[in-house]
């Protein structure tokens, strides 16, 4: 497997790295970022993929002009491209396998291959950030690894903001490290996502956070309705609606709405679409905090169909109807939510929380990294799908102890009816994800 590289990588680039000196501000550098994000170039990846014909799994893979073997070298080639870009930090490699499809018509086993870029922190190296879309591609027959399968949409689209994010982001320095991926095999049950998320998890790194991008390119609805202001975030709850999962989906809005961005995004508290799946699913079974962003409304003309006429006009998934702005919508999403992560401290971490007796006030007992420069407060109704509120550090009464926990109490925030969290700060403002005390109810469920 040729993905031992990434994994040594992670492992000793906290010890020959070191994070320049920045006073620049998350807002300034998430501006500066995202504004390089380009529709000429997300163009131009969906158009080239979509040039090899199919990207099938069992297509060919002795060819530059045509099939699988032909899309994984250009995407290959096009995070190579970047290298030099990074100051030669960016490691690209792929990491093969041969796995278990267990579907009609298909070999028991198909060789799969991923590409992967990496981003190496600089001081917290073991903390990772996957971003990832995946290049494989169907018609409406999944086992036809011969006849045409452009998947612009799905998932080219994709792959193009995970190289459009690479691109935008790997000249700079995070303390934390990214992953830029294109998975394989999504069309035959996630095995390339599945092969990584398990490849990763054997090891010491921490993956705080995988955003997937899947069908990210039309806007144009069955309806006949364009909708191009919001891009759907699905997030499993495993913990109900403040699991790993959905913390890193409220991350997704708050930079888009921190950092002005559009497509802003949309929180569905489902795991994917109704009786679907995406490669996200196999980092959260393996543990990871995942998300996955889509489309407002899918025209599943545009999916695993033949390319034919109907009604004169062409049907199929093709490049002329992907809405390429909106892609790079999506990669500026993603690249601020990224940034701001990869750039933020830790997580707190937040042992427990308890309701006043003698007001309606709530205290917070919790543990800062040492590298926050502070912290902040936020609650909102159980009932209710996001933040709503923020309490600064100032405004909290806050007290430590020589064993160096930390104690805030929120004066006028009844437990009872909310939910209350606290996420790091980093010097330059970048934010952690929310951690929230663990809940009672939950855990005593859990010990019976």
């Amino acid at each position: 497997m040729k993905a031992r590289g990434v994994l040594t990588l992670l492992v000793v680039s906290a010890l020959c790295a070191q994070d320049k000196p920045r006073t620049e501000t998350i807002g300034a550098r998430v501006a500066r970022i995202v504004a390089g994000a380009s529709k000429t170039e997300v163009e131009r990846t969906v158009r080239d993929l979509c040039a090899f014909g199919t990207r099938h799994v069992l297509s060919r893979n002795d060819s530059e002009a045509e099939g699988t073997g032909a899309a994984r070298r250009y995407v290959e080639a096009r995070f190579a491209s970047l290298v030099e870009l990074s100051g030669g930090r960016l490691k690209v490699e792929t990491q093969q396998g041969r796995v278990q499809v267990a579907r009609e018509g298909m070999p028991n086993e198909v060789d799969v291959v991923n590409v992967m870029a990496t981003l190496p922190g600089t001081t917290d190296a073991s903390r990772v950030y996957v971003i990832g879309g995946h290049y494989d591609s169907r018609n409406s027959d999944g086992a036809d690894g011969k006849r045409a399968a452009p998947g612009a949409n799905d998932d080219a689209s994709g792959t193009a903001v995970a190289l459009e994010a690479c691109r935008l982001l790997c000249a700079e320095t995070f303390a934390a490290t990214i992953m830029f991926c294109a998975f394989d095999g999504e069309e035959q049950g996630l095995v390339g996502s599945k092969l990584c998320a398990e490849t990763l998890a054997k090891t010491d790194v921490v993956i705080d956070g995988m955003i997937g991008c899947d069908i990210v390119g039309n806007t144009l609805g069955m309806d006949g309705a364009r909708r191009d202001g919001v891009v759907r975030c699905f997030s499993y709850g495993q913990d109900g609606n403040d699991g790993q999962g959905r913390s890193l989906a409220r991350a997704l809005v708050h930079a888009a709405h921190a950092h002005s961005l559009t497509p802003k995004v949309q929180l569905v508290f489902r795991g994917d679409r109704f009786g679907r799946g995406g490669d996200h699913r196999s980092f959260h079974e393996a543990g990871a905090p995942a998300v996955r962003l889509t489309e407002p409304r899918e025209d599943y003309s545009r999916q695993h169909q033949d390319l034919v006429e109907r009604d004169g006009k062409p049907y199929g998934d093709l490049p002329d109807f992907v809405d390429f702005a909106y892609v790079a919508g999506v990669a500026r999403v993603v690249a601020a939510t990224l940034c701001e992560l990869a750039a933020a401290p830790r997580m707190p971490v937040v042992r427990t929380a308890s309701a006043s007796r003698t007001a309606y006030d709530t205290e917070i007992e919790f543990a800062l990294p040492p590298d926050a420069a502070d912290c902040e407060f936020v609650w909102r109704a159980t009932t209710a799908p996001d933040w709503e509120g923020v309490v600064a550090s100032k405004d909290a009464r806050m007290r430590g102890d020589e064993r160096g926990r930390r104690r805030a109490l929120l004066p006028g925030l009844a437990l009872d009816e909310l939910v209350v969290g606290v996420r790091s700060i980093g010097a330059d403002g970048a934010k952690s994800r929310v951690a929230i005390p663990p809940d009672p109810d939950r855990m005593m469920r859990r010990a019976r």
